[in-house]
């Protein structure tokens, strides 16, 4: 067995042992650059995790991670589906997102690829970054699962945000960007949404969701972790559910609870 089928068996464990099956739905996440104190060749690395979440998953299995490119925004940048490339999204999603029959959903600045049965459901989502109708609320629907690599899911967990704009938090607001996008041989300037905060406010994001959400989860059972010994590398999974859920509960308690502090300036009470 050569080192490169090694790395896709010791990761296989790893899925396994963070309960991921067969016909799963996951949206994956993360750091994998300790990947690299593995013995495998660099070209190889990215293929090998890709490998052991096809083989885990199966036929029935979807993949998803994040293809974002913010960087587009408030440019001229023209977004083009196939080849704008993802921003500061990591090694994996991009691999993810430049890997033949790979899914793109059509937003210029946060958009989600994906590859395998329920892809094609990117096809098909609205012009909101967040809310009913993204990526975000189909994820709910599918019952997914999110695997972190190599970063606590208490740091990355962007369906804080989705929970943030169908809570409707008062120091977020819809705007609208006009921006230019490829759509065949053409380029228009379409309009896109994302949910924004109001800078005079000066808000103060939670760093981490430890004390509110994950150390909930971890009580009930919820958050699965395992270790890929031979790098140290930790890896999590749990249900979008359940932190959907749980992290509702507290949006309803208290509209301000992601934030460090509820901010002292708020126009949008005026």
């Amino acid at each position: 067995m050569d080192k490169k089928q090694v790395l896709v068996t010791e990761l296989l464990e790893c899925l396994n042992d963070i309960e991921i099956y067969e016909g799963d739905t996951v949206y994956t996440t993360g750091n994998v650059s300790r990947l690299a104190r593995s013995k495998v060749k660099k070209g190889d690395i990215l293929d090998a995790l890709l490998t052991s979440f096809e083989l885990k998953l199966g036929e029935s299995g979807t993949i998803f991670a994040p293809s974002a490119s913010m960087n587009l925004c408030n440019t001229d940048v023209v977004f083009d589906i196939e080849k704008t490339p993802s921003h500061e999204m990591g090694a994996f999603s991009e691999y993810l997102r430049s890997t033949k029959y790979s899914v793109r959903s059509f937003h210029p600045f946060w958009s989600i690829c994906g590859l395998g049965h329920k892809a094609d459901m990117l096809k098909n989502v609205s012009r909101h970054s967040y809310g009913v109708g993204s990526p975000w609320s189909n994820f709910i629907k599918l019952d997914a699962k999110q695997v972190n690599i190599g970063v606590h899911p208490s740091k990355a967990v962007t369906l804080i945000h989705h929970l943030e704009v169908i809570t409707g938090v008062p120091y977020r607001y819809t705007k609208e960007f006009i921006h230019p996008v490829r759509r065949g041989n053409k380029i228009s300037n379409e309009p896109f949404y994302m949910s924004v905060m109001y800078l005079e406010s000066d808000i103060k994001k939670r760093i981490a969701l430890n004390e509110h959400y994950f150390e909930v989860m971890v009580k009930k059972n919820m958050l699965k972790e395992t270790i890929h010994e031979p790098t140290k590398m930790k890896i999590w999974s749990f249900k979008m559910q359940d932190f959907y859920e749980v992290a509702l509960d507290n949006f309803i308690s208290d509209i301000y609870n992601y934030l460090e502090y509820p901010p002292d300036v708020r126009p949008y009470s005026k």
